[in-house]
């Protein structure tokens, strides 16, 4: 059976369930077991929470559902209340509280990232939503193939408001349908966008937000102010290697001196550069003029 893009939703979770719902009524499915398929994609729906599903592509592989891409379908969860679509990719830092493995991450879908950010943005113009990437957290983190959480929050009432779940699910949806099969670079696109990973600034991620619409690059594994001092080595080679990154970008004011020369040393070993928002604006422009975005 060939390698599709999986959508997984979870029963335990009821902004998943309203975006499975608008999935299923935007378009024709061949319907058998709880699986919903196309030429081009699957939905596939677990009964326990997304961050729980760590080794999730291997256990699809072993029922006869291989996958080249997973996409959570989820709930995002905030006390201050606000009305949000994000996306973000996982791993922890630290230990797992909230599922995966400790200091483990998981491949990022850069492409996917920029694709489903600028598109979501596009149909929530006119409403209450904010729009904005979020830094790496939570499981699962055991996985062997990219991956990328796309949620609505941050409430009860926006999980089961039908018009952001109909949003959500078409842009999933005309994510799946333009993905080459088997990478993560949309064919609209043309080309992969320059792949950044992020240090500094806070959970939600304004400046790369910013550069995501305002550039043409886009971002993989981002790491907030608060998990700076937590990062080795390892995990900083990992954020690289598994979001096939192409430079690093600071966000340099929320960062120490101390946080930025050894955060740089270790990039500087592993042959990549530090790229300022100034140089990124300028040499990354053309390319936005080019692509439309």
């Amino acid at each position: 059976m060939n390698k599709k893009t999986t959508i997984l939703c979870s029963a335990a979770d009821q902004a998943s369930m309203n975006i499975k719902e608008n999935l299923i009524a935007l378009h024709d499915w061949v319907h058998d077991d709880e699986i919903y398929e196309s030429d081009w994609c699957r939905i596939v729906t677990v009964e326990k929470l997304h961050i729980f599903c760590d080794h999730i592509d291997s256990e699809l592989e072993k029922r006869g559902l291989p996958t080249d891409m997973i996409i959570f379908a989820s709930k995002h969860k905030s006390d201050n209340g606000q009305r949000l679509f994000s996306a973000h990719f996982t791993g922890n830092v630290g230990d797992a509280k909230f599922g995966g493995n400790p200091r483990e991450l998981a491949p990022a879908a850069p492409q996917a990232l920029k694709s489903f950010l600028k598109s979501v943005r596009d149909l929530a113009a006119d409403t209450e939503y904010e729009v904005s990437m979020e830094s790496t957290h939570h499981g699962p983190t055991a996985l062997s193939v990219p991956s990328i959480y796309v949620e609505i929050g941050s409430g009860e009432t926006e999980w089961l408001d039908r018009d952001a779940g109909r949003i959500v699910a078409s842009v999933i949806l005309d994510l799946c349908v333009n993905m080459s099969a088997g990478t993560d670079i949309p064919r609209e696109q043309g080309s992969a966008a320059p792949v950044a990973v992020g240090f500094g600034g806070g959970h939600y991620a304004p400046r790369q937000t910013k550069l995501i619409f305002e550039t043409g690059i886009t971002f993989g594994h981002n790491f907030p102010k608060y998990q700076l001092d937590s990062l080795d080595d390892g995990l900083i080679r990992e954020a690289l290697l598994k979001s096939s990154a192409d430079f690093v970008y600071f966000d340099r004011k929320s960062m120490n001196a101390a946080q930025r020369n050894r955060i740089s040393a270790v990039i500087n070993d592993l042959g990549y550069k530090v790229m300022r928002e100034s140089i990124i604006r300028e040499r990354f422009s053309m390319l936005t003029a080019k692509t439309g975005e």
